[in-house]
């Protein structure tokens, strides 16, 4: 679904950049060309003043036929009869343009455009004295090359534009819906997993169910088969409690509830309740601490963090291994460094340790209880406060990792 939708938002975007380059491009064109006549208005301005009206103020109508062969000049009457023309102008004029006649007449300088022998002139109509009216015409051939260059320039372009418009619009669609692609990926994943973990706990508590239910039974076996679907139900709602957190984790940080904790406090109620497991697998659980270990922070969701290190140290510890839990203290932070023994993790196993849903080779191979969610699941929990878990460099079978919480 993510591939097409970029597909199609890339193709629009490539169309939009295209269309506003071009439109952008016919403005600059319709500038240039605007630029262009106004210069030679400008231009033909000046010749009439200087080199015609000046001239014939001074010498009068008769000279203007010889003065000027090489120029386009006439001078009419109010009847539109030609009174002197240049030798080019001859022949060159097409019809009359009664109006601007008449406004030349009345002290009105005007410009028209006129394509004569395939060519483009403009041509004036000027006043000169109240009897006379001047035509002067100027071709346009080439101040039209700066055109004709630009739209040249732009048909070598358009090419190059049109790829820079995909490049730049696939680059921003891909950076755009990066953090959309992840969502999708997350949903997939997260709905294929859900799945796959509710339907173990469902077809056990299913299947006890319908065994029970065949014949008639003693109230023991009742009792035996509600305590069977009992452990499936805590199971159950278990694991709904991380999905829960786990759903929202792609999106926002948790709603905190901070109050003044004392985390030393907390530790050892963890530990305690796990050293009696321990102890009967000789495991040996030790811990060290700091005094005054008390910050502000959501009790409950700490307390659930450190169960799951902690839980998570006493399944992967081997028999006669060891635990060891190390608490610090400083100006900003609380430092809680666990540290257990294990069969040995590969860099690889290391690298997605913290991705949900993933379980390890050993893991696997142990049969070892568990979804793959308590790690992710409590670093969400700690960087919502602010903080932080990281795995330590692991020293030969040592695991160990440090969850930093901030005192604020």
């Amino acid at each position: 679904m993510i591939v097409p939708t970029k597909k199609r938002l890339t193709i629009i975007f490539t169309s939009v950049v295209l269309l506003f380059t071009i439109i952008i491009l016919a403005i600059s064109f319709v500038f240039i060309h605007q630029s262009v006549m106004s210069v030679a208005k400008r231009h033909m301005k000046g010749d009439i003043r200087t080199e015609f009206l000046d001239q014939y103020k001074r010498s009068g109508i008769d000279p203007v036929s010889n003065m000027w062969s090489e120029h386009l000049f006439q001078i009419l009457n109010s009847s539109g009869s030609v009174v002197v023309s240049t030798q080019n102008a001859a022949s060159f004029y097409p019809e009359l343009n009664w109006e601007m006649l008449r406004e030349a007449y009345q002290g009105e300088q005007g410009f028209e455009y006129r394509n004569i022998r395939d060519e483009d002139y403009l041509i004036s109509y000027f006043p000169i004295d109240g009897k006379y009216v001047g035509r002067s015409a100027l071709s346009l051939r080439d101040m039209q090359k700066y055109e004709k260059n630009f739209l040249d320039l732009i048909l070598v372009a358009l090419p190059g534009i049109f790829l820079l418009s995909y490049i730049t619009s696939r680059f921003l669609v891909n950076h755009a819906m990066e953090k959309i692609s992840d969502f999708f990926t997350f949903q997939e994943t997260f709905s294929s997993n859900v799945t796959h973990e509710l339907r173990s706990p469902l077809a056990s508590l299913k299947g006890n169910i319908e065994v029970t239910l065949r014949k008639e039974r003693s109230a023991d076996e009742y009792k035996e088969t509600l305590a069977l679907s009992l452990r499936e139900v805590n199971r159950i709602i278990a694991l709904l409690n991380n999905l829960y957190l786990l759903a929202s984790s792609k999106f926002k940080l948790l709603d905190l509830f901070k109050n003044k904790a004392d985390v030393s406090k907390i530790i050892h109620e963890v530990v305690r309740s796990y050293e009696e497991g321990m102890a009967s697998r000789g495991v040996a659980i030790t811990l060290q601490e700091s005094p005054d270990m008390t910050c502000h922070c959501d009790e409950a969701l700490v307390r659930r963090t450190i169960e799951n290190l902690v839980d998570n140290a006493a399944k992967y510890t081997p028999d006669n291994g060891s635990i060891s839990l190390k608490a610090e203290k400083d100006e900003k932070k609380i430092s809680l460094t666990i540290t257990n023994t294990c069969k040995g993790m590969m860099n690889e196993e290391l690298k997605h340790i913290f991705d949900p849903f993933y379980r390890g080779r050993t893991t696997k191979q142990s049969n070892i209880e568990g979804k793959g969610l308590g790690l992710y699941i409590s670093r969400y929990i700690i960087r919502s406060h602010g903080g932080d878990i990281r795995v330590n460099k692991p020293l030969g079978n040592l695991f160990s990792l440090t969850v930093t919480l901030p005192l604020k």
